[in-house]
């Protein structure tokens, strides 16, 4: 069902670890931390479906579920049983999946900026209406000012400081095809895949949630999940909004891998 388009980078002796782009993003969202990994692990980064190159057969390959799947034959296909995970955003959403689906497979989970999804039918039925709307303006709007008012919502605030801000803006538009966006968030959107917050509760193995200090959104929910998951070890960030790894490299390496007895 796929042609996946990935990386691999580093020692294939090493721990293999499984990076999971956001939504508009691509496996070059990584390259920086990857840089900062690549001595210790066995970095996989992929390009989701609807996003970058990778391709899917038909617009079931979009779906949320089948995605995950589609992940779990692309290691199979790599000879990887076990890995960590890291997913930010919407690739935390199939982060989460996959750890809870396919918890055996993976040893470490690190969900950035993400949800366990929405717990009622009227919540996702309201997600999906506004979802339309953004697919909307994306298939038939200009893709510069689309990309440049996605950045402007509140979630993300501050990220236009950065210095490599215009870099970001310009790979999302030369990277990604606006049909294949809208197909990504027309299947794979947070309406459509199913709430995981139940299964999360009962979850054995141990997870790792992070979000930006200025992300309010993300905090809240981060809180509500740390109440209710006793196996959840919720950091916050300083200083930063949603897309913690492209603003924090340095930050997001120390929460995510500070048990690792080598020396970063």
């Amino acid at each position: 069902m796929y042609n996946w388009h990935f990386t691999l980078t580093g020692d294939r002796d090493s721990p293999p670890l499984l990076l999971l782009h956001g939504w508009m993003g691509s496996c070059e969202d990584y390259c920086e931390v990857i840089e900062l990994l690549k001595s210790h692990f066995y970095c996989i980064a992929i390009d989701l479906p609807g996003h970058g190159k990778t391709q899917t057969h038909d617009e079931t390959g979009y779906n949320f579920i089948d995605t995950a799947r589609g992940i779990i034959q692309l290691l199979d296909d790599l000879n990887i049983e076990h890995c960590a995970i890291a997913g930010y955003s919407f690739g935390g959403r199939l982060t989460l999946y996959l750890a809870l689906e396919f918890s055996a497979r993976f040893d470490r989970v690190i969900l950035e900026s993400t949800s366990p999804g929405l717990a009622t039918a009227s919540d996702r039925q309201a997600r999906i209406a506004n979802d339309r709307q953004i697919i909307d303006r994306l298939i038939t709007g200009d893709s510069i000012e689309f990309v440049n008012n996605w950045y402007r919502q509140p979630l993300f605030v501050g990220i236009e400081k950065h210095p490599n801000f215009l870099d970001l803006i310009h790979r999302r538009i030369a990277t990604n095809r606006p049909i294949n966006l809208a197909k990504s968030l027309q299947y794979a959107g947070l309406g459509m895949q199913p709430y995981l917050g139940d299964r999360l509760k009962t979850a054995t193995q141990p997870i790792l949630l992070i979000a930006g200090e200025l992300d309010f959104k993300f905090v809240t929910i981060g809180q509500n999940i740390e109440r209710e998951c006793p196996n959840i070890d919720f950091k916050i960030v300083p200083n930063c909004s949603h897309n913690i790894h492209f603003q924090q490299p340095q930050t997001w390496l120390d929460l995510c891998f500070k048990s690792q007895p080598q020396s970063f």
